[in-house]
C-alpha cells in the first residue's frame, strides 16, 4: 500500500502562498560624520622618585576622568609613615591622592568614587574618621575591602580614587 507524503503536500502549498515582495528603493547613504579626535591617556606623575622603579604611573587622566591608583602611607620619598598608626596611615594616603590630583589640576572634592583596602577591619571606624575630616562633607561613593595584606611590610591601609576634572 503506499502511502502519501504529507511533506510534500505542504511544501507545495507553502510555495504557492509565498508573498513576493518588491525591492525597497534604493537610498542615498547617509553622510558621515567625522570621527571624534581620540582621547589620549595622559600619565600623572607627582614627582616622586621612590615610584620610578614601579610598573605603573600613579595616575591616568582620560578625558574628564581621573584614575588614581592606590595610595598608601608613603612619603614623597617613599619612606613609610605611621607604623601601626591607622590614622596617621590614612592621612599621609588621602595626602597622596590630594598631590597626585593637584599634579591633574584637580582636588579632593573632584573625586566621585574611591575604594579602599584596610588590613584589620576593626580599624575601620579610626580610618574612616580620619577619611571624613579630610574630604571634609564631600562624599563620593566608595567602596571598603578588608585583606590579609597590602604591597609592602607594614602598609595597613590603601586608597585609590576616579576624579571627574570640572
Amino acid at each position: 500500500m503506499a502511502t502519501k507524503s504529507k511533506r510534500g503536500t505542504r511544501a507545495g502549498a507553502a510555495k504557492a502562498h509565498r508573498i513576493v515582495k518588491k525591492a525597497a528603493p534604493a537610498r542615498k547613504p547617509a553622510a558621515r560624520r567625522p570621527a571624534a579626535p581620540a582621547v589620549k591617556p595622559i600619565d600623572i606623575d607627582p614627582g616622586w622618585a621612590w615610584d620610578d622603579r614601579l610598573p605603573f604611573v600613579q595616575g591616568k587622566q582620560i578625558g574628564n576622568l581621573i584614575y588614581v591608583s592606590g595610595q598608601v602611607a608613603l612619603d614623597p620619598d617613599g619612606k613609610l609613615v605611621g607604623e601601626g598608626d591607622i590614622k596617621a596611615q590614612t592621612r599621609q594616603a588621602m595626602e597622596n591622592i590630594k598631590t597626585v590630583l593637584a599634579a591633574a589640576g584637580a582636588g579632593l572634592r573632584d573625586i566621585i568614587k574611591m575604594t579602599g583596602f584596610i588590613t584589620d577591619a576593626d580599624k575601620y571606624r579610626e580610618m574612616s574618621e580620619v577619611r571624613s575630616e579630610i574630604l571634609d562633607g564631600h562624599r563620593p561613593a566608595s567602596t571598603l575591602v578588608v585583606v590579609k595584606a597590602l604591597a609592602f611590610p607594614g602598609l595597613m591601609v590603601e586608597m585609590e580614587a576616579i576624579a571627574l576634572k570640572r
